[in-house]
């Protein structure tokens, strides 16, 4: 048997995506607070309806792309997502479990641009599947919990764009499988329906720091939401584990566990400190990973998400930790972190710092590529032209303009008196900043790392 710290350490690794997403799930379907802008209930979507700006609160949004997300409650059988048809943009529905395994892609790059309707089949569901679904389109979940998000592209951000894009998000639905039968075989639109507030759990202390993910939780608190997880019968571990069942079974040193109940009071002090240093050590090591062992793409770090969550719990910690709910694989879109400019010192407004690409040798996508800039923590900060990234669509628009060949983006806080480099500016903020790139649809040198991805570079 391990050492007790080492237990804790690993279980950190192991539950952090799985804690993130109860949280998560608290904020979407419980926590109606009036300035709670995700509040959307069970098995509703909710919808990111303009374009993201810095009153939006969560860590590294994308604002190419209109965002829609919701959990689905499969407790009282399938439920039904209806798409409807998109012939004009990128967009994509990714559904994924507990575990940040994104076990439904589907969308313009993957299946097509038709109008399309998928059922989620929950474990030990005895009825009959309605014949209106081919087999491609039903998809047997593992779990009674799912969490949804659909992406679709922004390219130009006008006032018409958006509203078309609306019109597509108000097509786009969630509905429980009885209700979508008596509904005519039909979605029924979310303005039509009421909100049904979810019933889990909530551990005391979860609305004070769940939203801060782990930054403002103790061990105390992450080690009985935990314990609560693992008895929660919508999120049942996984079948066939040696490596979870192995995890479970160390856990149980601390009476956490199905059928356990853990009391933080009534653990031993050694029992106690071994969760403190655990904790802080997986803590820790999460945070030092994420800069440390991604893919160094010449000096931007991609993030290692080809796969295998059930096994590689540091992968999918470091997901959950940087970037909840991103992909576990780079078939929809990869990312890549900039922490620091070309001499390896860490990004700071008062200086002033270029990209520059070859336009022939743009990164390489079969959709569309973006790169945001974000306050050190993660967040857009606001600036006087409102913008908070570049990307291709604003090249093929004229927004952004090359010359020579070259494509160079000025990143500085103060927009630059040339009018050729203010055509070409990215807004930085006043302190310490960094980057979060998106590549969708890329291309094998883009995940990889043998893409030569531009450095930042500090003016002289």
């Amino acid at each position: 048997m391990p050492k007790l710290e080492e237990i804790a350490a690993r279980a950190y690794l192991y539950g952090l995506q799985q804690a993130i997403y109860y949280g998560q799930r608290w904020t979407y379907t419980q926590n109606d607070a009036k300035d709670n802008i995700v509040y959307s209930g069970l098995n509703q979507f909710s919808w990111v309806r303009k374009q993201i700006i810095p009153d939006y609160p969560v860590v590294t949004p994308n604002a190419t792309t209109l965002y829609g997300a919701g959990f689905l409650d499969l407790r009282a059988g399938p439920v039904v997502i209806e798409v409807p048809e998109i012939t004009d943009r990128y967009f994509s529905v990714q559904v994924m479990d507990q575990y940040g395994i994104f076990r439904m892609i589907v969308g313009s790059p993957f299946n097509g641009t038709r109008a399309r309707k998928y059922i989620l089949v929950p474990p030990g569901f005895t009825g009959d599947v309605p014949a209106d679904f081919p087999t491609t389109e039903i998809v047997q979940w593992p779990a009674l919990t799912a969490y949804g998000v659909v992406r679709m592209a922004v390219e130009t951000g006008s006032e018409a764009e958006i509203k078309e894009i609306n019109g597509y998000q108000d097509e786009t639905t969630i509905t429980p499988l009885a209700d979508w039968l008596a509904n005519g075989h039909k979605g029924i639109p979310q303005a039509d329906r009421e909100i049904v507030k979810g019933d889990f759990l909530i551990p005391d202390g979860l609305p004070e720091y769940q939203f801060g993910q782990v930054d403002k939780q103790t061990a105390e608190q992450y080690f009985t939401l935990l314990s609560v997880i693992l008895n929660d019968p919508t999120m049942p571990t996984m079948k066939d584990s040696i490596m979870e069942a192995d995890m479970l079974k160390q856990l149980e040193t601390f009476n956490i566990g199905k059928g356990l109940t853990f009391d933080w009071a009534k653990l031993t002090a050694e029992q106690q400190t071994a969760l403190e240093t655990g904790f802080k050590a997986g803590f820790d090591n999460v945070r030092k990973t994420l800069k440390t062992n991604m893919i160094n793409m010449n000096g931007w770090g991609v993030v290692r998400n080809d796969g295998g969550f059930e096994t590689r719990w540091m992968d999918r910690a470091i997901i959950a930790d940087a970037a909840w709910a991103a992909p576990d694989k780079n078939i929809s879109h990869g990312g890549a972190f900039l922490f620091t400019d070309s001499e390896g010192k860490p990004f700071d407004g008062k200086n002033s710092y270029t990209l520059t690409f070859d336009m022939n040798d743009l990164p390489p996508v079969t959709q569309f590529w973006s790169i945001p800039i974000y306050s050190a923590e993660g967040y857009f900060v606001a600036n006087e032209i409102d913008r908070y990234t570049v990307n291709n669509f604003m090249l093929a628009a004229g927004d952004l303009v090359a010359k020579d060949g070259k494509l160079v983006i000025y990143i500085q806080h103060e927009k630059p008196s040339d009018p050729d480099q203010a055509k070409n500016w990215l807004p930085a903020p006043a302190k310490g900043f960094r980057f979060t790139a998106r590549f969708y649809g890329p291309f094998a040198p883009l995940v990889n790392g043998t893409y030569d991805m531009p450095k930042v570079v500090k003016a002289q």
